[in-house]
Formats: structure tokens, sequence, C-alpha cells
């Protein structure tokens, strides 16, 4: 199994309790961030940081050579009318399409996304725009019609910064209610085992706090 993950969003609050928790798992990580030197882990032997753009095609282009596993912790910045999502997305997709053996993409997202909540849609959309909103559900369609991809487009409910506990609950089916808030670190412990666990692959999966 390839041990060499490239994470976008590295820097992120989702992205750093990523990072950290694959590497406590054994895995390397190739960091790509525009800031490098906001990145807390620099000097650990086991991470490389790649300077770049997720919305520069050949920046991404660049990072993705010669990566079997790509994670996306990606958003969009927040109090900022700046939406990065779709493009990001659609450079991910396309430049791993094109790959002779495309790596695994695990995908953040977000539930309300594809008909799963139309009460967290509205209140998404009330809370960051109808146009952040449609920015995030357009890079996700981008990821469920891919084809050659192993893909896992991960759906969490709201997110806090608590303190994880390392456990989550699957939703298996539409919800009309906001399900419980998940801390950062229990989503990034899912993505940490979907790295092994191919189960989900080609899915889109909900999951909520414990």
């Amino acid at each position: 199994m390839d041990k060499t993950i490239l994470v976008f969003g590295a820097n992120g609050n989702l992205g750093s309790h990523f990072v950290y928790q694959a590497l406590e798992a054994g895995y390397t990580i190739k960091a790509f961030v525009r800031s490098p030197e906001k990145f807390k882990l620099s000097n650990n032997p086991n991470v490389q940081v790649i300077q770049g753009d997720a919305t520069n095609y050949r920046d991404v282009e660049r990072a993705l050579k010669g990566v079997g596993i790509v994670v996306s912790c990606l958003g969009n910045p927040p109090k900022k009318k700046t939406y990065i999502m779709d493009k990001a997305y659609q450079n991910i997709m396309s430049i791993v399409s094109n790959q002779t053996i495309p790596p695994r993409c695990l995908m953040i997202s977000s539930i309300g996304m594809g008909g799963s909540s139309w009460f967290v849609k509205f209140i998404l959309q009330r809370i960051g725009g109808k146009e952040g909103f449609n920015d995030f559900e357009k890079a996700e369609e981008r990821v469920l019609k891919e084809k050659d991809v192993p893909f896992v487009v991960i759906r969490p409910a709201g997110l806090t910064d608590k303190k994880g506990n390392g456990k989550y609950r699957i939703i298996t089916k539409p919800t009309v209610f906001f399900p419980k808030f998940i801390s950062r670190s229990d989503v990034a412990k899912f993505f940490v085992n979907c790295l092994s666990d191919t189960s989900f692959d080609g899915k889109s999966v909900m999951i909520q706090g414990y």
C-alpha cells in the first residue's frame, strides 16, 4: 500500500489534525500549502512541503506527480467572498483522471450537499450565502461524476474544534434535521481510517459526532 499522501489544505484546522494523525499512523506527507512559513511540521523528516495554489492547474499538476493517495481538507476562506472549491476540485480530478494509475482521492464536502438534507442546505445558505454553498456543491459533483478514479466524498455534520474522542457515526440516509456536530479531530480520524479501508470507495459518506 502506498504510504505517501498529498494533502491539500494541510495548514487548515481539519488538515492539521489529519497530518498529525496520518504521521502517527506511519504515513509520509506531501503538504500542499499556500503559505509554507505557517506550516508547523516543516522540519519533520516525513513531511515534504509544497507551496502552491489549488486553483492553479500547473501547481496541482506538479504536486500530483508520483502520488498514490490524495486527501483534500480544503475549504473556502472564512468571511471572504472567495470561492475556491469548484476550481480546485476541477483541477485535481481532471489531472488524476488522466494518469495511468489514478490515486485514491479522499475529498472533503459537507452534509447538505447532494440532497442529503434540505434543512442543512437552507441553514448553510443563510450562514455562508448561496454562492459559497453552490461552489461547494459543484466541487462535490465533479468528484461524484468521476468513473475512473477511486474516491470517497466525506460529508461531515457541523464541525467543531472541541477535543475529539476518536469516534464518529455514519449517517445512512438523508436527514431533515441537523445531525450531531463532530470535532475536526474525529473527521480526521475517519479520513485516516479510509486510507486503508476501501469499503466506501465510489461513495459519498455522511458522518456525525458520536
